[in-house]
């Protein structure tokens, strides 16, 4: 009787193992014989319109639509006072207690016309000053009015590059729609590098011809 249990648990042992191992092996052929995905298509559709409309992105702002009015931009540079050096320039590699002249000259303004100049490195407090007066004729005779206004600009070399760019700018020093106008005003001080500045004239009003401008204009280190 014991024998024949045995044999009865056995045989219900090996029907279990053989099920078991013939769900695996139908388990497998199902997941070898299923079709690989195929990749979905990518569509480029959605991005070409984004660069599309990103081309199509405009910069606005009342210079950039002077810049494009002026496209391309006339732009005349004067050139500095030319600096003569001293014997005490050379002791030390401070500028400090030193400063030129920039600029003592009567122009045209047409357009556009700009003064770079350099802050040396190692200056402690330079100090910019100067003074301008623009003129417009009128009649024949040279007044200085409203009608002889210029928009004056103080610029570091980014933006001055922003404001040839027609790019919205900050200027360091600003004065839209003047005559007649002085600038006294301290700049940063420079350590291991010299750093570039722009004085910009700009016709206020291109169509009415020309002005002319006298300015001074001094940098004290």
């Amino acid at each position: 009787m014991k024998m024949w249990l045995r044999f009865m648990i056995a045989g219900v042992v090996l029907v279990i193992i053989l099920s078991l191992a013939w769900t695996h092996r139908n388990r497998a052929i199902t997941a070898v014989a299923a079709p690989a995905l195929e990749p979905t298509p990518v569509s480029y559709g959605d991005y070409d319109e984004a660069h599309q409309a990103q081309q199509m992105v405009t910069v606005t702002g009342p210079m950039a639509d002077y810049a494009t009015r002026q496209s391309p931009m006339k732009v005349e540079t004067l050139q500095s006072i030319p600096y003569k050096p001293a014997a005490s320039d050379h002791v030390g590699d401070s500028p400090v207690g030193t400063g030129r002249d920039l600029l003592h000259k009567t122009f045209a303004v047409a357009n556009v016309v700009d003064l770079p100049f350099e802050v040396p490195a190692h200056a402690a407090n330079p100090q910019l000053r100067g003074t301008y007066r623009s003129f417009a004729k009128q009649g024949g005779a040279p007044s200085s009015d409203d009608a002889a206004d210029v928009d004056f600009l103080l610029m570091n070399e980014r933006q001055f590059s922003d404001f040839l760019h027609g790019r919205p700018v900050e200027a360091v020093f600003d004065a839209e729609g003047a005559h007649d106008q002085e600038l006294n005003t301290t700049l940063p001080p420079t350590f291991g590098q010299s750093a570039k500045y722009y004085l910009v004239f700009r016709n206020a009003a291109a169509s009415g011809g020309k002005k002319v401008v006298q300015a001074d204009f001094r940098i004290d280190f």
